[in-house]
C-alpha cells in the first residue's frame, strides 16, 4: 500500500512539474442561415495538466428564429478529456474523447464520442483551433442509440482560447 501511495504522489509531482499552462478558457461564436436565422455561442473551461493532455467543459446556446414565428433555445453541455496525438512548438493534433447534450425544456440529443481536432499556437497564451467531425453513438429520445459520424454540433468551426 505504502509503494502504491509513494508511486501516485510521484506520478503527481511528476505531472505537475510538466504541466505547460494550466487553466484556460475560450469559445466560439456563429451564425447561420438557411429558411432559419440561427445564432450560436459556446464558453470553454478546462485544465490543461501537460501538453498532452486536459480536461474541461463547454457550455452553449444555440438561438433559431424561422419562418412562421418559429423560435427555439437550444442549451448544450460538453464535457471532455483531450489527447494530444502529436505536436511541434506550434501545431498539435489532438483527439476529444466527449458527451454531449443538447436540450430546450427536455432532453432533445445526446452524443458520446471522439473528435479529431487541429490546434495552432498563435502566441504564448493564445490557441486557434479547428474542430472536425464527431465519430460515436447518439441518442434521440424516442428512437434510441444509433452510431453516428456527424459535424460537432456545438463547437464545430474555429475556436479561440486564453491560457493562464
Amino acid at each position: 500500500m505504502k509503494k502504491i501511495l509513494l508511486f501516485v504522489l510521484l506520478l503527481s509531482a511528476s505531472i505537475a512539474s510538466k504541466a505547460q499552462s494550466g487553466w484556460f478558457v475560450g469559445g466560439s461564436a456563429g451564425i447561420g442561415f438557411r429558411n432559419y436565422f440561427a445564432l450560436s455561442g459556446e464558453v470553454r473551461v478546462g485544465y490543461e495538466f501537460t501538453d498532452w493532455f486536459a480536461l474541461g467543459s463547454g457550455l452553449g446556446a444555440v438561438v433559431i428564429w424561422g419562418r412562421d414565428d418559429f423560435f427555439e433555445v437550444t442549451g448544450i453541455a460538453e464535457p471532455f478529456a483531450r489527447f494530444c496525438v502529436w505536436h511541434n512548438e506550434s501545431i498539435y493534433f489532438d483527439l476529444h474523447v466527449l458527451g454531449g447534450i443538447e436540450f430546450t425544456d427536455e432532453l432533445q440529443f445526446c452524443q458520446v464520442g471522439v473528435r479529431p481536432s487541429i490546434r495552432f499556437r498563435v502566441s504564448d497564451n493564445i490557441d486557434m483551433a479547428a474542430d472536425l467531425v464527431v465519430l460515436g453513438a447518439q441518442y434521440i429520445p424516442n428512437q434510441g442509440w444509433s452510431p453516428s459520424l456527424s459535424f460537432s454540433t456545438m463547437s464545430g468551426g474555429l475556436r479561440l482560447c486564453y491560457h493562464f
